[in-house]
């Protein structure tokens, strides 16, 4: 064996062992984010009939309810019925498979942008999506959601990567095959849409579009539909035209073209309905974004392939999804990879520049200091709620005026969840001002991720779980099914409280219109 292929084999196993670090990382987080917390109105609660269908031995297209098949491929439910066997049912069993697939594509981010750029920017892009709302949301809701990320994001990196190795080309292909086949039999044809929009955008740009039909890409594409094909041709059979109608007419055509398809569709938003959830979504670190785009503009004659893709990748899901008529909000999920992959890069160029910063340092400057003083400021606001001891509501909705009171009353009582987050978030405001001051990006970047990483701990392993604890049915329910006899059915006037349904011993339905006598 000569030198250079020892070398290639020990780097090999050393970023393997830093991805299975990453996953174990991710993991170690999203546990963190109460996985046992009680369900309350959750979709996916409201959809965990088909995880009851598919223990009842309905694999190939179970249901949510009697005559309402499930919208999209089963994936999910396959795997949250194995969770089930594993765990007991309970809410770790259904929240499993999505946080899973949180940590997997961590480490998915890492090996490629280790491999493909440098370990620094792998090893920020990891604070960076696991601090991600959308990414902490998904990693906890008992729905297909994160498992699509996963699959897609395992398919953008080995085709990325089958372009830039061609030693290992026909292996990566073959990886990413598999991988569009599995996003297909998760939320169907978006699994090979938005990966070969990614590319063409890539080649067309790069290369040229030639290499996009190539025989080994065609190939790809081919297995991987046929992948998908063998369960919608067996879901075909088993549901005949009542599933082509529900799943091919309504839940694709209608849901893309809305009222041009022949109904109003659903998730009906204007065209920029995703543009401030791409903020409010990702901050703090959305406030980098003109420090990215200048990092961009200036470096546009010579951007590195990889960062070129995330920039597709990015392009691609959020072109695609403003374009259909539907749009709701977890739809832009699997390009917050893509952006934390960049967030990486512009933490990466601000700690390498000198001490005569540069417009991208200075902005990068700009958005440390304001997310310090923003979290100053909500710490200092909400002492002065608990200080003045009103709850004001500033025209909440009932959501968030209970979020609002959960967190006075939280406050009030010295919980150690808020005192964690207090301290932690000063700490990093503190880490931030103090780095600034000095231009020292990496300073500032660390303050920054403490800041992120306490509230999202905060908000997502504290604060929902508390609210869920208030609003859940778990505890009325054990005394509805002690009182009950076993085997009765239970009827609940009113639309069905999608928790009820789950907790129960008892076979649940709904009496909408409800008359005496």
């Amino acid at each position: 064996m000569d030198f250079e292929a020892l070398t290639d084999r020990i780097c090999g196993r050393q970023l393997a062992l830093e991805s299975i670090a990453a996953f174990a990382v991710a993991l170690a987080f999203v546990c963190l984010l109460a996985p046992a917390a009680p369900f309350t109105k959750e979709l996916g609660i409201c959809e965990s009939g088909a995880v009851r269908d598919v223990l009842a031995g309905n694999l190939v297209l179970p249901h949510y309810a009697p005559r309402t098949p499930v919208q999209v491929p089963p994936m999910y439910w396959w795997a949250a019925a194995t969770a089930v066997r594993i765990f007991g049912w309970n809410e770790i069993a259904l929240r499993a498979p999505s946080i899973f697939a949180a940590a997997t594509t961590t480490s998915i981010l890492y090996a490629w942008l280790a491999s493909a750029l440098s370990r620094r920017v792998a090893m920020w892009s990891v604070p960076v999506l696991l601090s991600t709302q959308y990414i902490a949301d998904a990693a906890r809701q008992p729905r297909m959601d994160a498992i699509l990320m996963m699959f897609l994001a395992a398919a953008m990196v080995c085709l990325e990567r089958s372009f830039a190795r061609e030693p290992r080309r026909k292996l990566l292909l073959a990886c990413a095959a598999l991988a569009m086949g599995g996003a297909m039999l998760t939320k169907g044809p978006l699994g090979l849409v938005l990966p070969g929009l990614t590319l063409a955008i890539f080649l067309a740009l790069q290369r040229g579009l030639r290499e996009a039909f190539s025989l080994e890409v065609i190939a790809t594409f081919t297995i991987a539909l046929a992948i998908g094909a063998i369960w919608y041709l067996a879901a075909l059979e088993v549901g005949g035209n009542a599933f082509f109608e529900w799943q091919i007419v309504h839940g694709l055509f209608r849901r893309f073209f809305g009222a041009a398809a022949g109904g109003i569709g659903e998730c009906q938003n204007p065209f920029y309905y995703f543009i401030p959830r791409l903020v409010s979504g990702f901050l703090p670190w959305s406030l980098f974004y003109p420090a990215l785009a200048v990092m961009i503009w200036r470096g546009r004659a010579n951007i590195p392939p990889p960062v070129l893709f995330a920039l597709c990748w990015f392009a691609a899901i959020l072109g695609f999804f403003t374009i259909s008529a539907g749009k709701c909000a977890v739809y832009i999920l699997p390009l917050f990879p893509a952006l934390a992959a960049l967030i990486g890069c512009v933490i990466t160029n601000a700690a390498a520049q000198p001490r005569n910063p540069d417009l991208a340092s200075k902005l990068f400057d700009a958005a440390s200091i304001a997310i310090a003083a923003g979290v100053l400021l909500v710490v200092l606001a909400l002492l002065a709620l608990l200080w003045s001891g009103s709850a004001v509501a500033f025209g909440l909705d009932k959501t968030n005026k209970q979020f609002l009171e959960v967190l006075i009353d939280a406050t009030a009582h010295g919980s150690a969840g808020v005192i964690l987050w207090m301290f932690l978030s000063i700490a990093g405001a503190i880490i931030v001002l103090a780095a600034a001051a000095r231009h020292r990006a990496l300073g500032q970047s660390c303050g920054v991720a403490l800041i992120a990483i306490a509230g999202t701990l905060f908000w997502y392993g504290f604060l929902n779980p508390a609210l869920g604890e208030h609003r859940t049915l778990k505890p009325w329910t054990e005394v509805v099914d002690r009182t009950v006899p076993a085997g009765l059915p239970i009827d609940y006037i009113g639309p069905l409280d999608c928790d009820l349904a789950f907790y129960s011993d008892h076979e649940i339905g709904s009496i909408k219109n409800f008359r005496c006598g």
